[in-house]
């Protein structure tokens, strides 16, 4: 005997709340993943119709019990779980390196090209594209279906191409299991709707294979750009292994070196965190603390270290708060 439409209503109120949290956690899965609600259903082997009932409210038009369709929910999120979104924390100052980065950021991801960038360590490229990442997802998060998207993947040394596509599933909120073609399939249908950008940072460590692999996203649907970050190895890669990244060379818009903080911008950045009562002789002082070796050079030449910089500066300022509490306790 068929139960009635008001039986099956009465019989799913007892799982209500637990229904209405399922919900929740599957809108924000969808809204930070960009995945439309068929293809999650087709993902979970249920029909989209079935899942639209479900999301709306409306389940008890088609069954009185929606405890399968719950655990099919929280199975697959659980087994495919988005990767820690990128957060900024800070300022960002605007020195000629992140004026470089954000050009060239912009650049891969609207016109789908690739680029790479390259600079010593302690410039703050990992920082910088960590902050244009969060900035541009921030600002796109509302166009759900068609926003922008940029993705950070971070690259080991001696990764294969298969992990490597891993991580840019990871990444992506999409599925990373099985082959490196599957995996491919899955990013062309998951990311085929919207403009994305492929962060590929440390990209020195990249072998040939992993390049070839990668070269799929911009070459084929969906035309991912893709931007690489790394030391001045990441140069050596593609001009000196030119018959193997033959392909490649064609396809970089442009490669560009990272000039480093400057004197003037590392004073501004003093100026800015500890005020305006620091003597000239100790801001050079400061900035002296943060100088480092180029060993590329014998030796013989030393940039500002962004990274030593601002610890320098965290340390004054960690050391300041001290003197303080200590004043305010006597």
């Amino acid at each position: 005997m068929a139960i009635s439409y008001a039986v099956r209503k009465q019989l799913l109120a007892a799982s209500l709340p637990e229904a209405n949290e399922v919900r929740l956690q599957l809108q924000d899965y969808l809204a930070r993943t960009g995945m439309a609600p068929p293809d999650f259903a087709r993902r979970i082997n249920y029909a989209r119709e079935t899942l639209y009932f479900f999301l709306n409210g409306r389940y008890s038009r088609i069954s009185s019990n929606d405890c399968s369709i719950r655990a099919a929910i929280r199975d697959f999120i659980a087994a495919h779980p988005i990767a820690t979104p990128i957060i900024s924390s800070g300022k960002l100052y605007q020195t000629e390196n992140a004026r470089l980065l954000r050009r060239y950021f912009y650049e891969a991801l609207d016109h789908r090209r690739a680029y790479y960038l390259y600079g010593a360590p302690g410039t703050q490229k990992t920082y910088v594209l960590q902050h244009l990442i969060a900035e541009l997802n921030r600002s796109e998060i509302a166009k759900n279906g068609e926003g922008r998207r940029a993705y950070y993947v971070y690259v080991r040394q001696g990764i294969r191409s298969q992990d490597l596509m891993k991580r840019v599933a990871e990444s992506c909120g999409a599925i990373g299991m099985g082959t490196v073609d599957r995996i491919l399939r899955n990013l062309r249908f998951d990311l085929s709707q919207r403009k994305v950008l492929l962060v590929f940072d440390e990209a020195q460590h990249l072998s040939i294979e992993c390049l070839e692999t990668l070269r799929e996203l911009l070459d084929q649907p969906p035309h991912c750009g893709l931007l690489f970050a790394g030391t001045h190895e990441l140069e050596a890669i593609f001009t000196r292994q030119a018959l193997e990244l033959e392909q490649w060379r064609s396809r970089f818009h442009a490669g560009q070196a990272l000039p480093g903080i400057s004197e003037e911008e590392a004073a501004e950045i003093v100026h800015s965190e500890l005020g305006l009562g620091l003597t000239h002789r100790k801001i050079q002082k400061l900035i002296a603390k943060s100088r480092i070796t180029d060993l590329r050079n014998g030796g013989q030449h030393s940039y500002v270290s962004a990274r030593r910089l601002f610890w320098v500066i965290r340390e004054l300022q960690a050391g300041a708060n001290r003197e303080s509490a200590r004043a305010h306790h006597q």
